[in-house]
Parts: structure tokens; C-alpha cells; sequence
């Protein structure tokens, strides 16, 4: 190596998918090849839904899901912070009077959303595998760790939720995550405080981490590795935060960029 790389993160929408979805050509085969590398998955989407894509090599991989509410390694849960279930129901009160958002509970074992339209179920679906419809989603809170509320409206997420949010309890945060999802979550997460954690564990220091990313729920995240990288279809306030552009992620440029570092 050139450097003394010890942990590679990358973000999953927008940074190491492209704009289909799909993987890069090689990336199982990079990580098989570094076995003294800690590749972690960090990513705002279910745990199952990570496990589905890199399920050939679930055992190489950290994963940081529910955009750092629960961190599972060989199917363990390492560290985990729920959301309260009392502000879990205040959130939902919130907004229960806009029929155009669309709540989404995440919890440890599966996902719950209250009959949605059929164009938002597709949309849920791609981020949960495991997904429950209920009557009502109310009667969920309390069966389950609740890791993150993510609330959709389509296309308009900044402009339609996050007002409804603003004053929202200081236990929690809103965090605008794509363009239609806004996450609820408990204050203390974030990918970079999930990543902290992951170094702390393995004695590794920020400078000995890469990280990848595209939106505003990698901000911490590039902020606490020391070799950070922004897409270039990246959110403005993250290549300001990054430390380096790398190429889209339509061209591959998590790929290109390891190929170069390790």
C-alpha cells in the first residue's frame, strides 16, 4: 500500500452505486484482497437491505446502517442507539396531517410503514427488505428498537418536512438524507460518531481511514476520516467538507480511487 490505509468506508445511494443501483465491477474482489483492511458499509438503509446486496461477503464487512443507529459485524450488533419511543410518537404527531409524507419506522427487526400509494412502496422497498404494512403505524411504537424514522415525500423533502420538524426535541435530529427522505434520529447518531466507534475498537486513528460520500448523512462521517472524499455528483456542503473530489459515482469513483490508494 501507499499509505497506511486500515479502515475504507463508503456511503451506499449516490456514492458507491450508480445511478442504477448497481455495484462497481470488482469491488467483492478489491475487499477479498485486503484482508487487513476494515471495509465498512455506512449507509441510511436497513441493515437487511446491506445484507441482501453484499451477502457474498457479509463476513469482510462492518456494517453502519440506519445512518449509524445500529453497527452489526458477523451478524452482531456491536453498538446500537434507538430513538426514545415517546419522541418516536411526537415526530409522528407532527406530521400525521400531511397526507403527502409518508412515515417509515425502522427498527431492529424489520421496517413499518402505514399503507402507503403503490409509487411509494417501490420507493420504501428499495431501502427495506424487510418491510411491514400496518393500519396503523402508531401501534407499532414500543414492539421494537426503534433505530430511525425516516419520513418520505416525493421530490420535496427539504422544503415539505423539514419545516414541520423544526422544533423537533433536542433528543433527536432531522437530517435531510436524499432528496425525497428526511431521517429522524436520535441526536447522538451519525455515520462519523459510528465510525468513531468502529476505531476505537480496533485501535484505528481517523488518519489511517478513508471515507466516501454524497450527501449531507456522510458529513460526520468524511469529517472523522482523515483521507475524505466527496462524489462528484456530491451535495455542495460535502465537497466543501471533503478533503479531495473523487469521480462520480456513475464513473465508478469509489472504485478508481481505491484502485489508486491501496
Amino acid at each position: 500500500m501507499e499509505k497506511s490505509i486500515k479502515l475504507v468506508a463508503f456511503d451506499m445511494d449516490g456514492t458507491v452505486l450508480d445511478s442504477k443501483l448497481r455495484l462497481p465491477k470488482g469491488l467483492f474482489e478489491m475487499i477479498e484482497s485486503h484482508p487487513n483492511v476494515k471495509f465498512v458499509v455506512a449507509s441510511g438503509r436497513q441493515y437487511y437491505s446491506l445484507l441482501n446486496i453484499f451477502n457474498p461477503i457479509k463476513d469482510k464487512l462492518i456494517f453502519i446502517s440506519e445512518n449509524g443507529g445500529i453497527i452489526m459485524e458477523k451478524d452482531k450488533v456491536i453498538h446500537i442507539m434507538p430513538v426514545p419511543d415517546a419522541k418516536a410518537l411526537e415526530v409522528l404527531d407532527l406530521v400525521s396531517e400531511d397526507k403527502g409524507i409518508y412515515p417509515v419506522l425502522g427498527c431492529e427487526k424489520t421496517s413499518y410503514i402505514e399503507n402507503p400509494p403503490e409509487y411509494v412502496m417501490n420507493d420504501v422497498a428499495q431501502y427495506n427488505v424487510r418491510l411491514e404494512t400496518v393500519d396503523d403505524i402508531k401501534s407499532v411504537v414500543g414492539k421494537d428498537n426503534i433505530l430511525n424514522l425516516a419520513l418520505y415525500c416525493h421530490k420535496r423533502a427539504k422544503d415539505n418536512i423539514l419545516p414541520k420538524l423544526a422544533d423537533i426535541s433536542g433528543d433527536l435530529k432531522a437530517v435531510l438524507s436524499a432528496e425525497s427522505w428526511v431521517d429522524v434520529i436520535n441526536a447522538n447518531v451519525n455515520k462519523g460518531n459510528a465510525i468513531k466507534v468502529i476505531q476505537e475498537i480496533y485501535g484505528i486513528s481517523p488518519e489511517e481511514c478513508v471515507a466516501f460520500g454524497d450527501y449531507m448523512n456522510d458529513y460526520e462521517m468524511l469529517q472523522n476520516c482523515g483521507e475524505s472524499y466527496a462524489m462528484e455528483n456530491a451535495h455542495d456542503e460535502i465537497k466543501k467538507v471533503a478533503k479531495y473530489i473523487a469521480p462520480s459515482n456513475d464513473d465508478e469513483g469509489v472504485m478508481q480511487v481505491l484502485k489508486k490508494i491501496l
